[in-house]
């Protein structure tokens, strides 16, 4: 993985931990915070996204499209998941459990897609894995499964079974929207046009969601908080761009997932300087877990 690339991915993770950190501050608002925030980007990139489609040298496979609804359908999973822990924890316990328990999964998953990975990035990924699981703790002697057993822990892993599907799906869909379009398009241009049709999808989904289950409500709140969402939406957005031209410079996508684990010691460190949150030195073993898996993961 390139200097470049790493360099991509931990500014984006400074970005998406600043993101939550806002996503935190509006924790009364359940999903209308990320609904909101996911029409932002969606509205804001539509004209770029029509432009791109219109070039005649351009036919995009029913399969990339296949894979960006499912994947948009992931999206809004982890959104939900993170909002509603948001509700019932610190997004200092939070944060890490839905951004770092899916570095095994993924790990897995792109070796069931062909990728092969070392010892030491198995062990790295564990540790970062482990890491994550001392952050919510008070005292080592709480490292015990009941003490997981809370709505908000439930709802980080939910948020995290999203992220896991999304991550490995991207990285698929992306492979082929540059092969049908690399004589056309940069890795940049290819990133932006992505970006801009998954938060329209993601957007879909929510609305669908929300609109099936007949939550108005949370529709007349997203409105009311449009300010703050649409910087919201807009970090959000510039975030998974610079993953996703991160993605095109590299085969490995469980090394770009392991290395966006930098957010959780960015999140843990805004939120106890903007949210008042606890430093507690279970949360620094965690992110000496961490760090050490992450150089191990990237060696």
């Amino acid at each position: 993985m390139s200097l470049f690339a790493i360099a991509l991915v931990v500014f984006s993770a400074l970005l998406h931990a600043s993101w939550n950190i806002i996503g935190k501050s509006k924790q009364g608002a359940g999903g209308s915070f990320f609904l909101a925030s996911a029409y932002a980007p969606t509205l804001i990139l539509a004209p770029y996204t029509f432009w791109f489609l219109s070039s005649p040298e351009i036919s995009l496979p029913s399969q990339f499209w296949l894979w960006v609804c499912v994947s948009a359908v992931f999206q809004a999973v982890y959104m939900l998941g993170l909002a509603y822990a948001y509700q019932r924890a610190d997004v200092g316990v939070i944060y890490p459990i839905a951004r770092a328990t899916p570095v095994l999964m993924v790990g897995m998953g792109t070796v069931l897609l062909g990728q092969t990975l070392s010892d030491a990035q198995w062990i790295g990924f564990t540790l970062i894995t482990l890491g994550c699981l001392f952050v919510p703790l008070v005292t080592f002697s709480q490292f015990r499964l009941s003490d997981y057993m809370n709505g908000g822990v439930a709802w980080a892993l939910v948020a995290a079974v999203g992220t896991t599907g999304y991550s490995i799906l991207d990285k698929v869909a992306i492979d082929i929207l540059t092969s049908e379009v690399k004589e056309v398009y940069s890795a940049q241009q290819v990133a932006i046009f992505y970006l801009g049709v998954q938060f329209a999808f993601m957007a879909a989904t929510l609305t669908l969601t929300f609109a099936v289950t007949k939550q108005w409500h949370v529709f007349r709140k997203g409105w009311e908080m449009k300010k703050s969402a649409t910087v919201a939406g807009v970090m959000m957005g510039v975030t998974y761009t610079l993953v996703l031209y991160a993605m095109t410079l590299t085969e490995n996508v469980s090394l770009v997932v392991a290395l966006r684990q930098t957010s959780i010691i960015f999140g843990l460190l805004l939120g106890i300087i903007f949210l008042k949150e606890k430093w507690l030195y279970t949360r620094g073993v965690g992110v000496v877990c961490i760090v050490v898996g992450l150089v191990l993961a990237l060696i």
